[in-house]
């Protein structure tokens, strides 16, 4: 049977991009046939726009310390004015219906905390789409679209309204459920329950 695994994410979230790898490897060891979904939410979607810098002490206090212990490379805090994700997730609509959600979505993370570069920007973002495989000049077109960005205000809604999300990362295995960071061990015993039992 496949054990199912959904991740709720922000591409501005660096305990997103934690979480994102080291559910990688547990997967990747588990012995049993998985499938992750992954859901974009904006932590703040009706912010205007983003402004100042990660706290340095939350930085270096909080998200440095965990991302070594998970074994994450992660430099320093992107650069300032912090940005938006919300046409990444646009994206990310239009990258789904064209099976590129993987590369594209480690592209975007990347290209934030280890680039620096800005995923409001739809320049960026088209360059990211292309190397993740998609067409350039149709991915420009669906991040500007009245559609995809419905699309991505519907997977909002669901969150927050059927799934009860409130912050992010939020991992959900069968019957188990984790808000917030879950270590490689939480994972490969939550993927084993929900395997033996056949809840995936």
């Amino acid at each position: 049977m496949t054990v199912d695994i959904d991740i709720w994410f922000d591409y501005i979230c660096p305990y997103s991009l934690i979480t994102r790898q080291v559910l990688a490897r547990a997967v990747t060891g588990a012995g049993t046939d998985t499938r992750t979904t992954l859901h974009p939410f904006e932590v703040n979607p009706h912010c205007v726009e983003e402004a100042g810098e990660y706290p340095r002490g939350v930085w270096e206090n909080s998200v440095r310390p965990l991302a070594r212990r998970h074994g994450v490379p992660l430099p320093g805090p992107p650069g300032t004015p912090l940005r938006r994700a919300r046409m990444a997730f646009t994206g990310y609509q239009y990258a789904l219906e064209q099976g590129a959600e993987p590369a594209y979505s480690d592209l975007v993370f990347h290209a934030y905390f280890h680039d620096w570069q800005d995923i409001s920007d739809p320049v960026v973002l088209t360059a990211l789409a292309r190397r993740a495989g998609l067409d350039p000049l149709a991915y420009r077109s669906a991040i500007l679209s009245a559609r995809y960005a419905r699309l991505h205000r519907q997977a909002e809604a669901a969150a927050r309204a059927s799934a009860a999300v409130t912050m992010v990362p939020v991992v959900v295995i069968g019957s188990w459920r984790i808000d917030g960071v879950p270590s490689r061990a939480q994972l490969d015993a939550a993927i084993g329950r929900a395997a033996e039992a056949g809840t995936g």
